[in-house]
């Protein structure tokens, strides 16, 4: 009986279990193919230890790639947090909080294709609203995309703009949880908004505004779609990312053994940045 009733509890797990040993299958396997020089369809595996890897740091575009990953991952996330929590806490004291919520989640519910017709449109340095803007008060047009010095803020500017909406509903959700008597009993004591926004509102959200942080971390590393179709890592190498170099590489270019090494740095790298903030929140959420 007790063998039957853990069956029966247990086998919801299986689905879980089997993904679970697919992904480590793959992680795997990748981490092999990353000692080898692999061309698919050209060359057979032959195996040359770390090579790939002095080879890949020793790539200007790659050490390029890297660089333009972490800054924007640091930088998104960074303004997307500051932004999110800045409108959570406009919204969570608004009598109109209800009205403007669907409107500013309309960009988060867009797909990435749509993100980039709306900002080639925008940013379009002939026709497009911006700089017809920029026009009538007397200024010269501008032309951030093809610009390697605007290019990447730029994609960080469309990623904020598409995803700040995602951090901002889930602090203003944890807002909407602070019991109502704690903040009558500070606004008795004289506490103006902003005083219960800092000293109360916020830090009794830290560990929503952790595990937010802790997600759009983990979101941002996954940039592939929105470079590749905005500016193809261009101009030059300005907007290069792991993920494209992976893509070019591994992918359109079928070296296996050079994609393999880039995805276990790629991995390696998010690890890095990841597992502090996890542990963080796991620790928060223990107290």
């Amino acid at each position: 009986m007790k063998l039957r009733e853990f069956l029966q509890k247990e086998i919801f797990l299986l689905p879980g279990l089997v993904g679970l040993g697919v992904f480590l299958y793959a992680l795997i396997y990748t981490i092999y193919m990353s000692f080898f020089r692999y061309k698919l369809g050209f060359t057979e595996p032959t195996f040359i230890g770390l090579q790939n890897f002095v080879s890949l740091f020793n790539d200007e575009i790659f050490r390029t790639a890297v660089f333009n990953t972490i800054y924007f991952v640091i930088v998104a996330t960074t303004l997307e947090l500051l932004y999110g929590i800045l409108l959570a806490s406009l919204l969570y004291w608004s009598k109109y909080r209800y009205l403007f919520l669907p409107l500013m989640l309309v960009p988060m519910l867009l797909p990435a294709v749509n993100i980039v017709v709306i900002w080639r449109f925008l940013l379009h340095p002939d026709y497009g609203i911006v700089n017809i803007f920029l026009k009538s008060i007397g200024l010269s047009p501008i032309d951030p995309l093809n610009d390697p010095t605007w290019a990447m803020p730029t994609i960080i500017l469309m990623d904020a703009w598409q995803m700040t909406p995602f951090v901002m509903i889930i602090i203003l959700a944890g807002l909407s949880t602070v019991p109502r008597e704690i903040v009558t009993a500070a606004r008795l004591d004289g506490a103006n908004k902003f005083q219960l926004t800092t000293k109360i509102l916020l830090p009794l959200t830290k560990n929503v505004i952790m595990a937010v942080l802790l997600l759009r971390l983990i979101d941002a590393f996954r940039i592939f779609a929105k470079v590749q179709l905005l500016t193809r890592g261009g101009p030059g190498i300005a907007t290069e990312t792991l993920e494209l170099q992976i893509y070019n590489r591994g992918v359109r270019g079928l070296e296996i053994g050079f994609g393999s090494a880039m995805s276990v740095i790629f991995i390696l790298l998010a690890m890095v940045v990841i597992i502090p903030y996890m542990i963080m929140v796991i620790r928060g959420w223990r107290r």
